[in-house]
């Protein structure tokens, strides 16, 4: 019995060589475009990210600027410092409360707070194998300026 064959050259498929050199063009446009995505979005915040690291460090600072819902009409224009700190920023009202406004501080000497509504700011302890300790501040910002209050903590 004689089976017909087949031209395996007309039939051919795609190289493997071609396949791998598409991956690789693939991945170093991804790349790319992360890092150009990343760059765009933490370049206006860079200044005060790194004032922040140099006044507290440790602190792991990030900063994010922008609307939160931004699908939702009149949502705020925030900028949300968030922190690491290293006591319970629930039991000490009074450091919290001073750090936040030092980071206020900060703020209006790096951005241009005329661009945002309001300022949030988020103080974080992570305890091992325990739950996050967080403590948040948001005040508004009215011509560029954020009011952030100390008072001394009350002694019986």
């Amino acid at each position: 019995m004689d089976q017909p064959t087949t031209d395996q050259s007309s039939t051919r498929g795609i190289s493997g060589r071609f396949v791998v050199v598409v991956m690789l063009a693939f991945s170093v446009v991804v790349v790319a475009a992360m890092a150009l995505y990343w760059e765009m979005y933490t370049r206006p915040f860079r200044p005060l990210q790194d004032a922040i690291a140099a006044e507290f460090p440790e602190s792991g600072p990030r900063v994010i600027g922008g609307r939160h819902r931004s699908h939702e009409p009149g949502s705020p224009a925030s900028l949300r410092i968030i922190i690491q700190v290293d006591f319970d920023p629930n039991a000490d009202e009074f450091r919290s409360m001073e750090t936040a406004q030092r980071l206020a501080r900060l703020a209006a000497e790096r951005v241009d707070l005329t661009e945002y509504d309001e300022l949030n700011v988020h103080l974080e302890q992570r305890v091992a194998e325990k739950e996050l300790r967080q403590w948040s501040l948001t005040r508004p910002i009215e011509d560029g300026n954020v009011e952030i209050a100390t008072s001394p903590p009350e002694v019986d």
